[in-house]
């Protein structure tokens, strides 16, 4: 429990504050004074509610107290958890020593790069966790600059960055310890390939869909589509299944607009259609940028009425050279289902003026390995793992599963892969699908394309006796007439 005591700053107050604290028998495990806030602040376990409220009553007795209440978290804890998250967040070890060279602070990455646990280091010379280099006790009690040493740890070389701190006093800044930085070749390595896909990211919408994937003809053509559109500033409706990736799409085109108008006070924000109020559509008219409402479907009755009477009036009186705000919509349903679902037809029309359809990851099946070299890149460095190859026959296996959940599913099976696998390079056997979704066949004659090809084929086979015409199989698996013409022409697949 913590309480914060508003009060004048005069010597004594705290005294007289803890003193109250003493006949309730309460253990003070934390106190806090800000002077420029004028607060203080006292940490201890929970008490009963009946306990609490008199020992509020006797310190707002207090002069000169002001108010007094209970929170949270003081700002010294939010503080120190903040940079503990940030220290975390560092693709490095970090570690921080006193004068006497014995660790006060350490990072998760920092204990697994000395082999033990935060819990065992603490409170630990560091010096007994780093063999073959010398500390002498005054590099740690007066340190005067910053240095770096090359060290090999568990048959691994690190660069050691040392870097003293100092705490400032009426005397001026005096030493209290030094933090230390662990670097790693590979870390380093990873980090570099990372920027390598920054750079003029926000030039050009193609740099957010690097060229390795989007190779299939539906990808090229969604982003064709999306550069033509980007600048036409009309409502935009974006469709595609669940984990296609319609948010990150907005939020790259986004990018390539705001770059394109120098518009750089513009915000994209993003609101989901169930927590959509009057107010938010009133305040679009103030809105500057992209407001973006995701998964239309579940707008409120009341709010599509509302929503569809503003663009009513926009449509009126304002031309599309003259709009600050750009409405985009995203969902995963169809035009059919979402009508069905219960949104307004007059409201879908005006929504979508113009249109993007993100393509499913069964329709992308040439994007699958770059699109899995991109999600590894980033969950490699996310959970400090090394880089894994991927064989022919792993990426066979999985360009043959259907991938309902599209990008996230993928995401979701890749992070399994890489945290239960310790192969360097990931087999079949490596990878886990759900069953019934994917076909076990063997690589054709290396080639990834002959082996997808061989399973369409078998099983255009097995479907055509159940759907004995072009039309009925085009409709079963949710392809145009001409394609399956040609496919069943390719294959020599033939009725009797």
């Amino acid at each position: 429990m913590r309480l914060e005591i508003q009060c004048e700053d005069r010597v004594g107050m705290i005294r007289e504050v803890l003193d109250i604290f003493i006949p309730h028998q309460i253990d003070i495990r934390l106190v806090e004074a800000d002077s420029k806030l004028r607060c203080i602040y006292c940490g201890f376990s929970d008490i009963p509610f009946a306990q609490l409220q008199s020992l509020l009553a006797e310190i707002r007795k207090l002069d000169s107290v002001e108010d007094v209440k209970t929170i949270r978290f003081t700002p010294f804890e939010r503080e120190h958890n903040a940079l503990y998250t940030l220290l975390e967040s560092l693709p490095d070890g970090v570690i921080a020593v006193d004068l006497t060279g014995r660790i006060t602070m350490l990072t998760e990455l920092a204990a697994e790069d000395l082999g033990a646990s935060v819990t065992d280091l603490m409170h630990q010379p560091l010096q007994q966790f780093i063999k073959g280099i010398h500390f002498s006790k005054s590099a740690w009690a007066n340190p005067k600059a910053g240095m770096s040493k090359r060290i090999r740890i568990r048959n691994k070389t690190l660069l050691l960055e040392m870097r003293p701190f100092f705490v400032a006093d009426d005397e001026g800044d005096i030493p209290a310890g030094t933090v230390i930085y662990l670097k790693s070749e590979q870390r380093l390595d990873r980090q570099a390939a990372n920027l390598k896909l920054v750079p003029e990211a926000e030039n050009h919408l193609e740099t957010f869909f690097q060229p390795e994937v989007i190779k299939s003809a539906a990808m090229a053509h969604t982003l064709k589509q999306a550069k033509a559109f980007a600048e036409v500033n009309v409502p935009l409706f974006v469709q595609g299944e669940v984990g296609t990736g319609k948010r990150h799409l907005i939020e790259a085109l986004f990018q390539y607009w705001q770059k394109r108008q120098s518009e750089q006070d513009a915000e994209l924000v993003v609101r989901h259609a169930k927590d959509i109020q009057l107010d938010d559509i009133k305040g679009l008219e103030k809105h500057s940028g992209w407001f973006v409402i995701d998964q239309i479907e579940h707008l409120a009755p009341e709010q599509q009425l509302n929503l569809s009477s503003w663009l009513h009036q926009q449509a009126d009186s304002v031309t599309s050279f003259d709009r600050q705000m750009r409405l985009v919509t995203l969902s995963s349903l169809s035009q059919t289902d979402l009508l069905a679902a219960g949104l307004e037809a007059s409201l879908y029309f005006a929504l979508a003026k113009v249109s993007l359809t993100m393509p499913a990851l069964r329709d992308r099946r040439e994007d699958l390995e770059g699109l899995i070299m991109h999600l590894l890149r980033d969950l490699t460095e996310r959970y400090r793992k090394p880089m894994p190859n991927l064989s022919k026959e792993a990426l066979s296996k999985l360009s043959l599963h259907s991938w309902v959940g599209n990008l996230s599913e993928l995401q979701n099976v890749c992070l399994q892969t890489l945290l239960q696998t310790k192969n360097k390079t990931w087999m079949p056997q490596d990878i886990e699908l759900p069953e019934g979704k994917h076909l076990s066949l063997t690589l054709q004659n290396d080639s990834l394309e002959q082996t997808v090809k061989a399973w369409e084929s078998t099983l255009l086979k097995q479907l055509y006796p159940h759907y004995p015409s072009t039309r009925r199989l085009a409709k079963a698996v949710g392809m145009s007439h001409s394609a399956i013409a040609n496919k069943l022409k390719e294959y020599g697949i033939q009725g009797k």
